[in-house]
């Protein structure tokens, strides 16, 4: 009997975010300045470079075998040395910037991946982007949604969304925004607050026992620097079984 081949990673993304992935199933580490302890370089440097950042994020990949790449991650994700300093897109993409770096590895990994893996870029929301420049909510979502742009642009599957602050409704508008401009490009847009404006992944810690069912799975928190690759190698491993 014939079997149909799997979709690679990008499709499945794809269908996700189409409505048509009901039954699709994706799976990767919240796993980014890790990339920097596979690459051997020291992680600021690292960080702010975006060949290195390519080449490592892609190294760490292949050594996990997951279904995608972080290409950004906000729980660490140093705003630009623009903190204390007016929110403005200009600024927080400046070249030599972690968010400028993180867009150029994007596109290189797009690249060089096409749609052999899903990239997530995970941002900073508009409530906390508000909270940590001291801006007024409707800048500070208008500067999101233009990130979100972005990295769509930049080839973006995924947009995770990390808030450590209620909203209002010019934040709530915000991520409404966002699911729009992520559906267009057909990307998926959600957030780790259940409850929130924004579907929630399966969120496993790296000792839980495999998740069966479809949808998006990632590790429950971030990778440190340090993590134990055989340890995220094992739970990528049971997850995909």
């Amino acid at each position: 009997m014939s079997t149909v081949p799997a979709k690679p990673p990008r499709k499945r993304a794809q269908a996700m975010a189409q409505g048509r992935g009901a039954a699709e199933r994706l799976v990767l580490p919240l796993a980014f300045d890790t990339a920097a302890l596979v690459s051997a370089r020291p992680l600021d440097d690292f960080l702010h470079d975006p060949t290195q950042l390519a080449n490592g994020l892609l190294e760490l990949h292949r050594a996990l075998g997951s279904d995608g790449i972080c290409v950004a991650l906000a729980d660490d994700f140093e705003y630009a040395s623009a903190a204390g300093g007016p929110l403005n897109v200009a600024i927080l993409t400046a070249d030599g910037t972690r968010v400028a770096a993180s867009l150029e590895a994007c596109r290189r990994l797009r690249a060089t991946l096409g749609d052999g893996a899903v990239l997530l870029a995970g941002l900073t929301g508009p409530a906390t982007l508000a909270a940590r420049f001291a801006s007024d909510t409707t800048t500070a979502g208008a500067v999101f949604t233009a990130l979100v742009k972005l990295f769509c642009e930049a080839g973006s599957d995924i947009v995770l969304v990390f808030e450590s602050t209620a909203g209002d409704a010019a934040t709530e508008d915000a991520l409404k925004t966002a699911t729009n401009i992520a559906r267009f490009h057909r990307a998926l847009a959600c957030g780790l607050q259940p409850g929130g404006a924004l579907p929630v992944p399966t969120l496993l810690a790296l000792d839980a026992p495999p998740h069966p069912g479809p949808g998006l799975v990632l590790t429950s928190a971030p990778t440190a620097a340090d993590a134990d690759i055989e340890a995220l190698r094992d739970w990528v491993a049971a997850q995909r079984t």
